[in-house]
């Protein structure tokens, strides 16, 4: 069962991990055509009794189809995110983690597997990525970065 609630008064909490895979001076995101005009991170919610490391294993298994090790997940980042989608008040704990995988460097342009063919993946240069509405608004920043951080984004 994944992490995620809703309070009595309508804020939703979520317990993420995403994904930032580089490959040179290229990211890899998702744009899902359901969604609009803006590209997100590879990714998912943490379950009960998962730490987020599984989770992201898990995750880009079941997005991607490739299985990934442990040694090549780094942490680079947890955020607390505050924002507002869709009318509703979000609070969301997200670890980031830098994967490192030759199989999916060789992938390019392919569809998300478990999302019924909405969501398409594509290797982006990193200065036309940076001009892209991306989500979460400071994924950008970790195109560059390698350091661990913990930051609190207030978006409300």
């Amino acid at each position: 069962m994944d992490i995620k609630f809703v309070n009595d008064d309508g804020i939703k909490f979520n317990f993420r991990v995403a994904a930032i895979f580089k490959n040179g001076n290229k990211v890899l995101l998702q744009k899902n055509k359901k969604s609009g005009d803006y590209y997100s991170l590879i990714g998912g919610r943490v379950k009960f009794l998962e730490d987020t490391k599984k989770a992201m294993i898990r995750e880009i298994k079941e997005e991607v189809g490739v299985n990934v090790k442990d040694d090549e997940l780094s942490l680079l980042e947890v955020v607390e995110n505050f924002f507002v989608y869709d009318n509703t008040k979000f609070h969301e704990l997200l670890f980031v983690y830098k994967v490192d995988n030759e199989s999916i460097n060789n992938k390019d342009n392919f569809y998300t597997l478990d999302k019924d063919k909405n969501s398409i993946n594509k290797w982006y240069d990193i200065d036309e990525a940076k001009n892209f509405d991306i989500r979460p608004s400071f994924a950008k920043d970790w195109f560059a970065d390698t350091k661990l951080n913990h930051n609190v984004i207030n978006e409300l």
